[in-house]
């Protein structure tokens, strides 16, 4: 095998990143024109139900892909990374394996009590594991809303540190989770 092949994430993982990256780019761009929308109108409606079906989306993209990475072995870091930057990357990195379920989660503990659709791209609807309780929609609206500032930080934190990694410190980093390794796979 070249070395090309053993410093990047397994084929699988890196798909199911870059789809997680998209899809959740594109929620948290709903979300947040949503929140700048009257309750009640449309698209605002409309474009919920698009923002929690990613969601939930992405639930299930993130249990998959903790499977995948328990069964993949991760390339070594780069021998350039010094002891801060493997610590700070590392919390950058369960930082935002803890908002992919968060946040889908709390958004559906915010739908479900409140008796808001739970349509999944309109097509069947989730269960309604709690339902009727103020209480817990409530929580999970503040709990919701106030992570979405802590996904903004943490999203514009990774990428920028993506952007550095590629364009100022050319270390390979970005080559470890980039889609094609130029090994024949497609």
């Amino acid at each position: 095998m070249s070395s090309e092949v053993t410093a990047a994430y397994a084929p699988l993982l890196r798909r199911i990143h870059w789809a997680t990256a998209v899809l959740f780019i594109v929620a948290m761009l709903i979300g947040f024109y949503c929140g700048l929308q009257p309750p009640g109108t449309s698209p605002r409606r409309e474009l919920l139900e698009v923002h929690k079906s990613l969601g939930m989306t992405l639930l299930f993209l993130s249990v998959l892909r903790l499977m995948v990475r328990a069964a993949t072995k991760a390339p070594p870091e780069p021998s350039s990374f010094g002891v801060l930057l493997r610590f700070a990357a590392r919390l950058n990195h369960l930082a935002l394996y803890l908002i992919l379920f968060a946040m889908p989660l709390t958004g559906y503990a915010f739908s479900a009590a409140g008796g808001y659709s739970l349509k999944y791209f309109w097509t069947f609807s989730w269960p309604r594991l709690v339902s009727g309780s103020p209480g817990i929609a409530h929580a999970g609206e503040i709990a919701h809303d106030t992570l979405a500032y802590v996904v903004y930080a943490v999203v514009a934190l990774h990428i920028a540190a993506t952007a550095w990694h590629a364009w100022v410190k050319r270390d390979g980093t970005l080559a470890r989770m980039w889609p094609h390794q130029g090994n024949g796979e497609r």
